[in-house]
């Protein structure tokens, strides 16, 4: 098949890049067992560190990530290393900078923002939260220095050492954990001292290996559309911030820090396959698919590559939804925990629908019209709003897990909306809509099992094997009704090719 060449390094990269946060993923499955014990982090402290990493990830995008993502796509466009240099430089001087700038002006008011950041205090203290906050300010500027490295590194498909840093960095701040969590006490402090540690050291050599080998220079000419492209992404970023952040800041105000641990470690079990296998595609997807020139090629790929993408996201997803209880018994070290699986077979369907939107923003960043996803992230953030409000109190935080599941899948529905014939994308709409169907399937079908088991109509043996054999039935069924016989044909002829002697 012609497209067996640019699939398979599209496939290869993907699998170096997953191999980092798989592994992070595993150990963090490991360490959650730790955390969640009384004496490291507790059910509160565990919820206090669920809203600290919303706050991270969303800051990040907030003070500049998606400047750097812009970068990646102007990258290309460059005829000549001065101006391709010029790009990534500009890039990581304006945002780290302006980072540093921004969180050093904000630290003067960490008293104020805590309780907006973090809540009022609870079983973790106010006190501490403050702290906590503080090192949350430090910790951003040093994230994104690193961010902007790591980029780079994925313009130049440069896979072996991005994971190899990205483990390294990983293994220096778990040994830090232990010491500063296990032995010192300072929990979630001493989660977030060894994150700053672990950011400190990789920007340093990252930003500083970027400014030698291409000099340190901003230039004006190269950064302004950078800058327009980019500015849309700016209230996105809010908007996304508030939308991953406000159901965990509603639980835990409506609810309470133990609630929002307990939630936080359902949504922790839900966010795995996003974590694992989305992160790491959209690491590779979006500077492979800008390099490709021809247009009829690009949106012939964007379609196909969205379909094999949701299919492959959709299929390990149903893994997660429908062992989620029996991944929560084994996870919480406090029983308490366990009342999570009422939250992982809507978050976790949900994030299938988050990884149809992350595929239908696509013909938006090639035909440069991010400004379309500020409506439809505003619509989504009001949606979301809504139906926490509504269905938190009266489901507790299974009404949190189905307000995420509502929302992600009108955000994808917009999103797919919004993307209609840009950069001539025709996307498999009968295709992604089976694996979609089969998803909730898969959710529908955790629940009725699950609250048999908890009633004692079966047992756990029983169930377990009840859902072994419905996710046999619904892997099989999406292999057989989403692919094609020519796909299902090639696909075991690559996989023979690479398990064969």
């Amino acid at each position: 098949m012609p497209e067996d060449r640019p699939l398979g390094s599209l496939v290869k990269h993907s699998a170096i890049y997953s191999a980092a946060p798989v592994l992070r993923q595993v150990i963090s499955i490991g360490m959650t067992r730790l955390y969640t014990r009384p004496d490291w982090l507790g059910t509160p402290g565990f919820g206090v560190k669920e809203n600290v990493d919303l706050w991270l990830i969303g800051l990040q995008q907030v003070l500049g990530q998606n400047v750097l993502a812009a970068m990646m796509r102007f990258y290309f466009e460059q005829k000549g290393e001065r101006e391709r240099g010029a790009v990534v430089t500009s890039c990581t001087l304006v945002v780290t900078l302006a980072a540093f700038l921004l969180c050093a002006l904000a630290l003067p008011f960490v008293g104020p923002l805590t309780p907006v950041l973090l809540g009022r205090g609870g079983e973790v203290g106010a006190e501490e939260l403050v702290r906590i906050a503080t090192i949350l300010l430090l910790l951003i500027p040093f994230q994104l220095g690193t961010l902007s490295g790591l980029y780079y590194l994925q313009t130049l498909k440069r896979s072996g050492l991005y994971t190899l840093l990205q483990t390294l960095k990983l293994l220096f701040e778990i040994g830090l954990n232990f010491w500063w969590i296990g032995h010192e006490g300072l929990g979630v402090r001493g989660f977030l001292l060894s994150m700053l540690a672990g950011e400190i050291l990789s920007s340093s050599l990252l930003c500083g290996w970027i400014l030698v080998r291409l000099k340190p220079r901003i230039d004006p000419v190269v950064l302004r559309p950078i800058l327009a492209y980019a500015a849309p992404l700016i209230p996105v970023g809010l908007l996304q911030l508030a939308l991953h952040s406000m159901d965990r800041r509603i639980v835990l105000e409506l609810c309470g820090q133990v609630a929002a641990g307990v939630y936080g470690l359902g949504y922790k079990v839900s966010y795995l396959v996003t974590a694992m296998l989305l992160g790491p595609f959209i690491q590779i997807w979006q500077p492979w698919i800008f390099a490709v020139q021809d247009v009829a090629e690009r949106a012939r790929l964007v379609a196909r590559v969205g379909t094999y993408a949701v299919l492959a996201i959709g299929i390990a997803s149903l893994g997660v939804i429908l062992f989620g209880r029996q991944a929560v018994m084994i996870l919480g070290a406090d029983r308490r925990f366990w009342e999570a699986d009422a939250v992982i077979p809507f978050a976790a369907a949900g994030y299938v629908f988050w990884a149809l939107y992350h595929v239908s923003q696509t013909p938006l960043y090639l035909d440069k019209k991010t400004g379309r996803l500020v409506l439809v992230n505003l619509i989504a953030v009001l949606a979301n709003l809504g139906l926490n409000f509504t269905l938190i109190p009266r489901l507790g935080i299974q009404g949190a897990a189905v307000s995420t599941c509502l929302t992600f899948a009108l955000i994808a529905g917009l999103g797919m909306l919004a993307s209609r014939r840009s950069a001539g994308v025709t996307f498999e709409h009968r295709r992604l809509a089976t694996i979609l169907a089969l998803v909730v399937a898969g959710g529908a079908t955790a629940l009725w099992i699950d609250a048999r088991e908890s009633a004692g109509a079966c047992s756990l043996g029983l169930a377990v094997l009840a859902k072994a054999v419905a996710f046999l039935v619904l892997a099989s069924g999406a292999y057989l009704l989403v692919l094609r016989g020519d796909e299902r044909a090639h696909f075991v002829r690559w996989v023979r090719a690479r398990v064969a002697p």
